[in-house]
Order: C-alpha cells, then structure tokens, then sequence
C-alpha cells in the first residue's frame, strides 16, 4: 500500500474563506508525494493537483502578505514551509493523506520569500479537519484527507 503526503514547501494557496466557524483553503497546486515507504523521504512518485481542505471550528491568526501573491501576478501564494500539529504531535512540512482526524490541530504556513511565522490556523479540541483532492474539476477518488486556511 502507498503511503502519501502533501509536501506544504511545493503547493499553492490562493484562496481561504471562514464562514460559520469552517475554513476552507483552495490550493489550485499540491504537490503529492506518494512512497511505500515514507512520503518525501523515501523513494516514490509525485505529482501537483488541485485540492480543498475543510476545518471545523477553525480560528486564524496573522495573513500572508499581499506582496506575495502579487510576486506571482496574483495568481497564488506559493509556500516555502509549514507544519501540522495534531494533539500535539507535530509534522514538519507534511500532510499526511488520506487524512480524516478530530482533536486539537494547528497549521502553520510559510510564503517563499516573506516571513510569514504568524500565520497559523487553529481548531479547537473535537475539531474535525479533512481535505479533498481533484484532477480537473471532478474528485479523484473521494478521498478524505485534511485541512488548512491562509492567505
């Protein structure tokens, strides 16, 4: 079975809306690091697509700036680093995916070229997070996976 992850360092961002306490970042790129072994250590295959990832409960502090996104003529916010903690459990530039938790989850995003450390997404204890992953405009694979909000 092929373990996969979302290398943060090679994905975009270009959209994050908070309604009714749900974040929902649209990443027209992520990049996807598929192994037997371990994601984006290990040997493997990789790929970019588009995805969407879902958080409940879902609090964010600090934005990126719009200096970033104008770098790249307003397109998106290409991401240098990040992490996820998971109750306390940190995973340094990866998300691992199928990914579908409930717990306290932080998510921390970096721009490339700017120092973007404040910009973190929280969701609170019996926070769910989950993402969906698509080719073109029809899922591939329904997959749940996680979630994550910046802009």
């Amino acid at each position: 079975m092929q373990n996969r992850a979302i290398e943060i360092h090679d994905s975009a961002l270009d959209q994050v809306s908070l309604e009714g306490g749900v974040a929902e970042l649209h990443f027209p790129e992520v990049y996807i690091h598929s192994s037997e072994g371990r994601p984006a250590i290990d040997a493997g295959t990789g790929w970019t697509q588009e995805a969407v990832i879902r958080i409940e409960n879902a609090r964010i502090e600090g934005e990126f700036p719009r200096e970033s996104r104008e770098a790249y003529s307003g397109h998106a916010h290409y991401l240098s680093d990040g992490s996820l903690a998971i109750n306390g459990a940190i995973s340094d530039n990866l998300i691992p995916i199928p990914l579908d938790v409930q717990g306290e989850i932080e998510l921390k995003l970096d721009v490339l070229g700017y120092d973007c450390s404040g910009t973190r997404i929280f969701g609170e204890a019996g926070t769910y997070w989950r993402a969906e992953i698509y080719r073109g405009v029809s899922p591939l694979v329904p997959q749940a996976l996680l979630s994550l909000p910046c802009w």
